[in-house]
């Protein structure tokens, strides 16, 4: 929650006026205006926090730090933490420690959102793991009986729908060969969860995993998004009793972390994203 330090704020008002919610208002002293907050429609954004000349507003009593600006990357740093940054698919058979991974996951909270009552689960149990890829498994299993196991079948769904391709079925194979989706296990899966009736839920999520995966990359720390989360894991019971969800909860984004067993040596140069000025025609 964030709090007012009344005998900090000058009644500047540059809270209330930065405060897409409404939700600050200067109210009348003795000795001048200070600010209140509507708690009830304050989304808590903090960006009446961050930008208080007196850091007389705090969450939850914590007091704010100054922005220093000497401590920020430089853009040759980002460029190389954004190309050094690939998927890890194999993990050393190494625990995390567990105060890393809690940092890691801290930074979640700082990234956009929309949905400010998100939490994480973090499962590091291997035996745990082991049950959790068994049930992405079995949907794979059915899935690839259902659209890839008849050639008749793939060929007319796959004609339907871009989401039964070769590429699908060679990757599903794969995984009933070796009888598991995992090539190796990571050392912990963190889970994003939270209230899907809020609006752009999912997408807050994904801004939150990405906070982890780079901060996890700067500490050495590999990631892999794991897209069986939100499909299959969310929609097993005996998964969303196991990783104790409320009823409302639905599991958002799923990320494992890990140290990786590989290592990669080159930056991939000249990969771009098209780009269409103001995208063409409007009619409207």
């Amino acid at each position: 929650m964030i709090t007012v330090d009344k005998r900090t704020c000058r009644g500047c008002g540059l809270c209330a006026d930065i405060c897409h919610e409404q939700c600050i208002a200067l109210a009348g002293r003795e000795n001048g205006a200070v600010a209140r907050i509507d708690h009830a429609l304050c989304s808590t954004c903090t960006q009446c926090i961050a930008i208080c000349p007196q850091r007389a507003l705090s969450w939850d009593h914590v007091a704010p730090a100054a922005y220093d600006n000497g401590r920020l990357p430089t853009p040759e740093e980002l460029v190389e933490l954004f190309k050094q940054r690939r998927t890890i698919r194999r993990f050393q058979p190494r625990a995390i420690d567990r105060s890393l991974v809690e940092e890691i996951v801290g930074f979640g909270i700082y990234a956009p959102t929309n949905n400010y009552a998100l939490r994480a689960v973090v499962v590091d149990d291997p035996a745990m793991m082991e049950a959790l890829d068994a049930v992405v498994m079995r949907f794979v299993r059915r899935v690839y009986t259902l659209f890839y196991r008849s050639e008749l079948v793939f060929k007319l769904v796959g004609a339907l729908t871009p989401a039964v391709d070769a590429k699908g079925k060679v990757k599903m194979a794969r995984a009933l060969a070796k009888g598991r989706v995992s090539e190796t296990l990571p050392a912990a899966v963190v889970f994003v969860v939270g209230d899907r009736r809020i609006l752009l839920s999912e997408a807050s999520a994904q801004y939150a995993l990405y906070n982890m995966i780079l901060y996890a990359q700067a500490r050495g720390i590999g990631s892999r998004i794991n897209a069986a989360g939100p499909i299959t894991l969310d929609r097993s019971r005996a998964v969303r009793r196991r990783l104790g969800l409320e009823r409302r909860e639905h599991v958002l984004a799923t990320v494992e972390l890990g140290y990786p067993a590989v290592r990669f040596r080159n930056k991939v140069e000249g990969k771009t994203m098209p780009i269409a000025w103001n995208g063409g025609r409007f009619d409207g």
